[in-house]
């Protein structure tokens, strides 16, 4: 498989520096495994100066689906067992989901996006024995990475992409896909190709990543699980089962239903064993859920079962109303979803919310004395009992200061420290550390360490809130600095949409809203540099519309404009997905033909002139329909440059013009004529 060009717009994206993307451990996996010749000792140390993600890998190792296999307990093991490249996209993957920053877009769920995101995993888990070729881990990581699109436009664009979730909300993917292109010109399919291929997955990964999000919904009679797109989709659909809400709308729970009953299809289950797949699934989310602290809840098959039945009454309900009638959901799915929030509200801005603390201590005493006199001197208080939680809290809640103990058990103030500075949402976080002891070592150690200041215990309250006073400044400017560059990030963002505008506008025709003369002569030009390189095949297709201009005399250039929109929509909707339709300028069209033989080209050209001759038009005091002559040229025929074969297809024109109109010629002179009723022609 080969890489495609990666589009200007993701480059702007990431230029950025906001994107989703690995840190710490992460990035020290990115940098290791950059070329082909990595070390698998290296990248075994990086991951295991993490323990959470050492333990996250083996527990994937020794996962249940590989059930009679000896245990492992380190990560060498690991990457005998799972291979290198797997254990690293799962070190990616977590690495990922643990630098999350869920305050970006306030019209954007979060931690339904998580939870989505696990469940989807979890499921795609679960189905990859049925497709051959896709290991277990590779589909866990696919399921988490599949929306990552979706996210990167949350985070980069927050403000605009908030305005497109709200006004696509309840629509098809293919609003939402074309509404993202409109404003951003990509899309998240797009986008999450590119992320995955500057990640360093392999072209097929990122395809099958881009397919799931182009084509999110079977068609019906198209059920298979032959690919990872498919396992995808598949996956996609129990983990939309796993969180329908009371606001889901009714078409989305009859498709997740339909694509439900297709799965059971496709794997031949009986309902018992399509209720033991989700069962399983539903348990190891929870599993997964707590171990990476995302929101996950209890959900039976039967309430799912309950709620999307109640779903297709609506639906059909909806059907049958009047136009712009409609039901609310909630008057129909059942009590037993769980309902989540579609917007996460967050009202408060920067400088008017308090200083939020992390109280970190082993001893209850001890701990409560400190939140008391932190709440007392007006702090935002939230506490752990440890420093393994703390670090769980402290990934969750983004506090800006951390008031840690340095004696703990599990994880110490150090280990605390070291932990969250490897982390890019911890490495802001200002930590103020308690100890009992008074060795200058210590103390060296803890600003090495990253450690910002500390307090001698038993602490004064006074002393503590005094020493504190500092952070709160550092917390200040550094609220300033961030929204300094999110202004500037908005206003970087909002030149290149209007620069892109700028240029889309500069190559579009703006009557019949298809490609311009200009944009053509570079998608030429590109194309014959591209055949001269590799040997590709293209063709041209050069079009007039007959007779145009005793239409403009005849009824006026009103009707003359509604002619030509309506031509080039009904070219356009021929189409191939890879062949593009240019207005070269009057009633000229061009088609570029990307991989056509003169064969092939010559098919698609006549498939344009019936479906042209047949589309009726309907303007003011006209109704009729015109004929095309069309004229064939390719790459295959020799010419000596891209201006010599527009030539030539030029002359192919006048050469089907002078026989009479109506038909297609190839370059060559070879006609191709189909003899049409005289009765059922309409031509203007």
């Amino acid at each position: 498989m080969q890489k495609r060009t990666i589009p200007v717009e993701f480059e702007e994206l990431k230029s950025s520096g906001t994107l989703p993307s690995p840190a710490g451990v992460g990035i020290q996996i990115l940098e290791i495994t950059r070329t082909d010749e990595f070390s698998a000792d290296d990248m075994s140390h990086a991951i295991m100066s993490d323990s959470s993600l050492t333990g996250r890998i083996l527990e994937l190792a020794n996962s249940a689906d590989r059930a009679g296999q000896e245990p492992i307990t380190t990560v060498s093991a690991a990457l005998m067992r799972l291979g290198a490249t797997t254990v690293r996209n799962l070190a990616l993957a977590f690495s990922i989901i643990s630098e999350r920053d869920d305050a970006a877009c306030k019209a954007f769920n979060y931690p339904q996006y998580w939870s989505g995101s696990l469940a989807r995993a979890v499921a795609a888990k679960a189905l990859s024995s049925h497709v051959r070729g896709v290991s277990a881990e590779e589909a866990y990581v696919a399921g988490l990475l599949a929306e990552v699109g979706v996210l990167a436009l949350a985070t980069v664009h927050s403000e605009q992409y908030a305005k497109v979730l709200l006004e696509t909300r309840g629509m098809p993917m293919s609003a939402a896909l074309s509404a993202e292109n409109e404003v951003f010109n990509i899309d998240r399919a797009t986008i999450a190709y590119c992320m995955m291929l500057d990640w360093g997955l392999p072209v097929g990964f990122a395809e099958a990543v881009e397919n799931f999000n182009l084509e999110r919904l079977f068609s019906e009679g198209e059920g298979r699980l032959g690919s990872l797109s498919d396992l995808l989709r598949f996956a996609d659909a129990i983990s939309s089962a796993m969180l329908l809400t009371a606001t889901t709308p009714s078409r989305r729970i009859k498709e997740v239903g339909d694509q439900l009953a297709l799965l059971q299809q496709v794997l031949g289950y009986t309902d018992k064993e399509t209720q033991e797949l989700f069962s399983a699934v539903s348990t190891e989310w929870r599993h997964w859920g707590e171990r990476l602290d995302i929101a996950t809840y209890e959900v039976s098959f039967k309430s799912v079962l309950g709620g999307i039945a109640r779903g297709r009454q609506a639906f059909e309900k909806e059907q049958s109303l009047p136009a712009g009638g409609g039901l609310r959901c909630e008057s129909v799915v059942a009590e037993n979803i769980v309902t989540t929030e579609d917007v996460v509200e967050d009202g408060r801005e920067f400088g008017a919310e308090k200083i939020k603390v992390l109280a970190v201590d082993d001893e209850p005493v001890a701990l409560r004395l400190l939140v008391t006199t932190l709440r007392t001197q007006g702090f935002d208080v939230t506490f752990a009992k440890n420093g393994s939680e703390a670090m769980k809290v402290a990934m969750r809640e983004g506090p800006d200061i951390i008031v840690a103990d340095q004696e703990m058990p599990e994880m110490s103030g150090l280990e605390l420290t070291r932990a969250l500075r490897r982390s890019k949402r911890g490495s802001s976080m200002y930590i103020v550390l308690l100890t009992g002891a008074r060795e200058e070592d210590l103390l060296v150690e803890a600003f090495e360490s990253g450690v910002d200041d500390f307090v001698q215990k038993p602490f004064d309250a006074q002393f503590l809130t005094a020493r504190l006073r500092a952070g709160m400044r550092i917390v200040g400017l550094q609220r300033r600095i961030e929204e300094d560059r999110r202004t500037i990030l908005r206003q970087l963002a909002d030149k290149n949409n209007f620069n892109r505008r700028l240029q889309t506008l500069s190559l579009t025709d703006l009557l019949t809203e298809v490609p311009n003369r200009r944009h053509a002569m570079e998608r030429i030009e590109a194309e014959w540099k591209s055949s001269t390189r590799s040997g590709s095949q293209f063709s041209v297709i050069m079009i007039d519309i007959d007779k145009f201009k005793g239409v403009n005399d005849g009824f006026g250039h009103d009707v003359g404009d509604a002619v030509l929109k309506a031509t080039a929509q009904a070219i356009k909707a021929t189409l191939r997905g890879e062949d593009q339709v240019a207005r070269f300028g009057g009633e000229e069209f061009l088609i570029i033909a990307r991989g056509a033989r003169v064969a092939e080209a010559t098919d698609l050209a006549e498939r344009v002139r019936v479906v042209v001759e047949e589309n009726v038009v309907e303007a003011e005091g006209f109704c009729g329909c015109v004929s095309l002559s069309l004229g064939v040229a390719s790459v295959e025929q020799g010419y000596a440059s891209a201006s010599e074969m527009m030539r030539a297809a030029d002359q192919a024109v006048y050469q089907a013009k002078t026989l009479g109109r109506n038909q297609v010629c190839t370059a060559r002179g070879d006609l191709l004529r189909v003899e049409v009723d005289p009765e059922h022609r309409k031509t203007a």
